[in-house]
């Protein structure tokens, strides 16, 4: 768990803005890592990962690719995170139909790792 200025406690599965320079990024909670950083997937990199780990298996073969792991999904962090600098987000805030896919992807890949994306 988070907890952060405008959005209150943030725990794994919470969909979250990141501020990033001029930009937000947005992001799916993960947790805290080494040093206390914190960690996140961007909604389209659980699907890419799946999708690097499957044309691996095609052009390697299956016998030599272990079997897709949370470990394959690329996370993004925060090496000094602030209560000010991350926004814990809902649903209604997510408009972008792009984004709104990625995130039902994502949430479906992370299941499987008993993640629950909280959208």
């Amino acid at each position: 768990m988070y907890t952060v200025k405008n959005g209150g406690d943030i725990h794994k599965g919470d969909l979250v803005a990141i501020s990033n320079g001029n930009d937000f990024s947005l992001g799916i909670y993960y947790g805290r890592g080494l040093g206390g950083t914190f960690q996140y997937f961007h909604p389209g990199s659980p699907g890419n990962s799946r999708d690097w780990h499957e044309n691996r298996i095609k052009s390697l073969g299956s016998d030599k690719v272990k079997p897709f792991a949370l470990k394959n999904v690329m996370k993004s962090f925060i090496n000094t995170p602030r209560d000010t600098r991350i926004l814990k987000l809902n649903r209604d805030n997510i408009t972008d139909q792009e984004t709104i896919d990625q995130i039902l992807e994502a949430k479906e890949i992370l299941k499987e790792f008993n993640i629950t994306v909280n959208y």
